[in-house]
């Protein structure tokens, strides 16, 4: 018994050291250098589901500024036009942080409203909508969890 268990915690720690590595030597390989002078980034007007507007003209606006080696997490800015109101569906993790403007959100039952200086995170699967009266600007993050990740979240909650 002590023998089987010895052999399975050195199995379950040379996985760990495996995959460790591999993420490691990923990383080194194909990760994007480090910036050596300032590169000006423009947003540019990209287009929804024309379902998901309910009320105005949101003018969608958004540029990708940052976008990991391996895919699962970018960064980037949106703006959009107001008095506007739309349902946005959240693909992935989404954490927020308001720039400039101002939103008021329904989202999972509640209801909320951000000024600049606030953040909220929007978990993968779910919806919001988004009632904005001038405008806003936003940083955002996204984060994909993976398929395994997702189905526990959904099994959890």
């Amino acid at each position: 018994m002590k023998k089987s268990l010895t052999i399975g915690v050195a199995a379950v720690l040379l996985t760990l050291l495996g995959v460790t590595s591999y993420q490691a030597i990923a990383y080194v390989t194909q990760a994007q250098p480090a910036s050596a002078t300032a590169v000006n980034l423009p947003v540019k007007p990209f287009e929804v589901d024309p379902s998901w507007i309910k009320e105005g003209k949101p003018n969608f606006r958004a540029a990708e500024f940052f976008k990991s080696h391996d895919g699962d997490t970018s960064s980037g800015i949106f703006e959009c036009d107001g008095p506007s109101t739309f349902e946005w569906h959240y693909q992935l993790d989404e954490s927020i942080y308001v720039l400039e403007g101002g939103v008021d959100i329904e989202y999972e039952g509640k209801k909320f409203s951000l000024k600049p200086g606030d953040t909220v995170l929007f978990r993968a699967g779910t919806k919001a909508l988004w009632h904005v009266p001038k405008g806003i600007r936003k940083s955002w993050t996204l984060h994909d969890a993976g398929k395994p990740a997702r189905g526990l979240a959904k099994l959890l909650k």
